[in-house]
């Protein structure tokens, strides 16, 4: 079965929400829970000029989020397996990041 790809920026977000790469960090293995992925391991975050980025390299799938916090947006990417959705996840993210759905 072919895996399902989700990418969306969100926007309105407050510059401490998407500052806090550890709380970013959390969001990425929350959105992979709901949805069933299940993580290579921890992680991976980077800071840089351009803002935050978070990969979460799992079997079959991916959660990457890049955050910029100036601009108040944070680009999602989420590829799962088979029939795994990847809205579960991006509901997640959209809840706790306050956004409205």
């Amino acid at each position: 079965m072919a895996s399902q790809h989700a990418l969306t920026e969100l926007t309105g977000i407050t510059s401490a929400t998407l500052s806090d790469d550890r709380a970013l960090g959390a969001l990425a293995i929350a959105a992979a829970g709901a949805i069933g992925l299940t993580a290579h391991g921890p992680p991976v975050i980077k800071t840089g000029p351009q803002g935050i980025a978070v990969g979460l390299l799992a079997h079959g799938g991916h959660i990457v989020l890049h955050a910029r916090p100036e601009e108040g947006s944070c680009l999602v990417d989420i590829v799962t397996p088979g029939a795994a959705s990847p809205a579960r996840g991006l509901e997640v993210i959209t809840r706790r990041l306050h956004l409205s759905p």
